[in-house]
């Protein structure tokens, strides 16, 4: 999958505008401000992590925008290169705009040192520092546990670390995948015989069952240093509100760890603090930080991103909401899922049960001792209209 393209110091800017709209628009009495950039100045936004893990690497080119705009403008038909210091190069092709993969699978060596270049489609030319590959460090239990942070009750999932990693630096990113029942999933439809709406049984089971990937967005990062007497350290991944309908049946997190550079960690820390949601008027939050990737055309043009090399380990866990809350109800579902009968026909202009059908926004949900027909919304009937029905490869039930 696809990572988010936006860049975290974009996503920071995007966030102030959006936070000062609303700052601006909670007293009626002040007149709404739209944050504009007096001065802008355009630079290339890198985004790329390459690892020992075998398979498409991906760079992502872009350039930096203004508070006023929404999205970045990608950076297309650049030439992209990562070499080593045995002069390997690796190549890399557009996949879309300004998404560039490796023409070959292929993972990062512990002890060798990668470079980035890039030269875009105007000519100009960038280069990262040579970073070495670091040896993978194995990810200790990963556990879920049942508590409660903040008066909010729900579970936390955590890995272990030992005294033996608390001087090493790590990011941490996940998958999450959740399974979905529709709840009000019936097995029939509705169908026009004779004039007359009459329940129709439907083949199989689609749309009662279906599975959603989330990727983590937040830049997590480790404590080193941290030590605890020598004993384990639990540090926090993800936590979920025992209310989130993600963990309403059976759930998956695939836990990434990344051993990266101190000059990584820092750089990441950075970025973190100055996009954080509660830091809109620290004086972190403006202005310029220097990552590791140059203009080797003009020494005064800036460049912005990071060209971080990661070795990975990796665990997946698998559990039922069942397993921490037995005996007790389900999350709500996204949709309140309350059966209601519309009418055969209106004369005021308001859907009637045909309309609502033809638009797919009901679905049959069961026959009244009247003989009226109730409907729910079509998520309640159908998951498939808002998630995958696939099982995924790695599901374990």
């Amino acid at each position: 999958m696809q990572e988010k393209m936006l860049h975290r110091t974009q996503l920071g800017m995007l966030r102030t505008a959006v936070l000062l709209l609303m700052g601006f628009g909670l007293n009626s009495c002040i007149e709404s401000f739209v944050p504009e950039t007096e001065t802008f100045e355009d630079a290339l936004v890198i985004e790329a992590t390459i690892t020992d893990e075998v398979k498409q690497q991906q760079v992502i080119l872009s350039r930096a925008f203004p508070l006023e705009e929404l999205v970045p403008t990608p950076e297309t038909n650049a030439n992209v290169t990562i070499v080593d210091d045995l002069d390997n190069e690796y190549v890399f092709q557009e996949m879309n705009p300004g998404v560039y993969g490796s023409a070959i699978d292929f993972g990062i060596e512990s002890g060798r040192r990668y470079q980035l270049l890039v030269r875009t489609n105007d000519g100009r030319a960038y280069e990262s520092d040579a970073v070495l590959g670091l040896d993978p460090t194995p990810m200790n239990d990963l556990t879920v546990t049942r508590t409660t942070i903040d008066e909010t009750e729900g579970l936390e999932i955590t890995v272990n670390y030992d005294n033996s990693q608390l001087s090493k630096h790590f990011r941490y990113k996940y998958e999450e995948t959740y399974k979905i029942i529709a709840p009000s999933w019936s097995g029939q439809t509705l169908r026009l015989l004779g004039g007359e709406l009459v329940p129709w049984p439907i083949y199989g089971s689609v749309g009662r069952t279906c599975y959603n990937t989330d990727l983590s967005n937040d830049i997590i990062l480790n404590r080193p240093q941290e030590s605890n007497s020598g004993n384990l350290q639990r540090f926090p991944i993800r936590f979920i509100d025992r209310s989130n309908f993600i963990i309403s049946h059976r759930y998956s997190i695939l836990v990434k760890q990344l051993v990266i550079s101190q000059e990584s960690y820092s750089y990441l820390q950075t970025l973190g603090e100055s996009t954080a949601e509660d830091d809109l008027f620290s004086p972190s939050q403006p202005g310029f930080f220097r990552g590791n990737v140059r203009s080797t055309s003009n020494s005064n043009e800036k460049v912005l991103g990071f060209f971080h090399v990661a070795s990975v380990t990796s665990q997946r866990i698998f559990f039922n909401y069942t397993d921490f809350f037995p005996d007790e109800e389900l999350p709500p579902y996204v949709d309140a899922c309350l059966p209601f009968v519309p009418p055969l026909e209106t004369n005021d202009g308001t859907p009637d049960i045909f309309d609502l059908l033809a638009s797919d926004a009901v679905r049959y949900h069961s026959s009244t001792p009247t003989g009226d027909i109730a409907v729910v919304t079509t998520v309640c009937a159908d998951c498939s209209v808002m998630w995958d029905t696939t099982l995924p490869e790695f599901w374990e039930e």
